[in-house]
């Protein structure tokens, strides 16, 4: 598959900054919803090794969708370059219903279409409060990967305080402290860091959380060994809302989902030797 020059990039930029984020010269991001543009001018230019796309919400239209809408597979059938490894992140809720045949729809798609995947659960995904469809297809709840230049986590946190569990949560903080890597990408459903937007941000709902949210949303990380956080959550934008970020310095939230809209945007990450680049790509539906 060959990549579109018509395709529309938006490089991000973040809402309502009231600190610069605290990063180095090896990422750069382009954030035009949220209004953050870091970096941009000292971009590295190495080769393109990889690059991973970030889909909330995947399924579509509330209500309505049962697979994943045109102008997410049409973006994918144009721009998907067969001479660099692809990776597909599902950011929870890519089924609307939680039954084997949809799971092996989703299945099918990607081996069809990218070199591997990652997943973090979302509500829909369960059937009646179990994993068992889900498990049937695919192998695991907890996902993660190295690349050059930081390492990505994908834990389940559709659980009743929209975090992982404590069996999870251990995984989570010794990955963090055997990687050599600097920044930790870490993917979710749910917005468990909710707390910290004073009220700006509203998920696409609140379904299974029953406690109450952490003020501070990363405290169940081990804080001995200083890294650099990224949070992309995907229970956001089903109804055409544009990405949503927080920033705090070493911090960063990102929220961003589908809704088969023309606002419809998912986030891009573009793997080099020395360095990695985010940003934000709108789907269009190709004429």
């Amino acid at each position: 598959m060959k990549k579109s020059v018509a395709s529309i990039m938006f490089f991000i930029t973040f809402l309502s900054c009231s600190s610069k984020i605290n990063f180095d010269k090896r990422i750069s991001i382009n954030l035009e919803s949220c209004e953050i543009n870091y970096n941009l001018e000292n971009k590295i230019s190495d080769n393109i090794l990889s690059e991973i796309y970030i889909v909330g919400h995947a399924y579509g239209q509330p209500g309505k969708g049962d697979f994943f809408p045109e102008r997410l597979t049409s973006y994918f059938n144009n721009n998907l370059d067969s001479d660099t490894e692809n990776y597909l992140a599902l950011t929870g809720d890519f089924v609307r219903e939680a039954s084997v045949e949809n799971f092996l729809k989703v299945e099918n798609y990607i081996k069809s279409n990218f070199n591997d995947y990652l997943i973090s659960i979302g509500n829909h995904e369960l059937n009646s409060n179990s994993l068992e469809n889900y498990f049937s297809v695919f192998e695991k709840e907890f996902y993660f990967k190295e690349f050059e230049n930081y390492l990505i986590i994908s834990p389940n946190f559709s659980n009743p305080n929209w975090l992982p569990n404590k069996g999870q949560i251990n995984q989570v903080n010794k990955l963090i402290n055997n990687t050599q890597k600097d920044y930790v990408i870490l993917l979710s459903h749910q917005l468990f860091w909710l707390n910290i937007t004073n009220g700006d941000l509203v998920p696409n709902s609140d379904a299974l959380l029953i406690d109450k949210l952490p003020k501070k949303p990363l405290d169940w990380i081990d804080s001995s060994k200083t890294k650099n956080f990224i949070v992309i959550s995907g229970d956001y934008g089903a109804f055409g809302d544009k990405p949503f970020c927080k920033q705090d310095d070493n911090k960063l939230y990102i929220a961003n989902g589908i809704g088969n809209t023309k606002k419809d945007s998912i986030i891009k990450i573009i793997n080099k030797e020395n360095s990695f680049e985010i940003i934000e790509v709108a789907l269009e539906i190709s004429k």
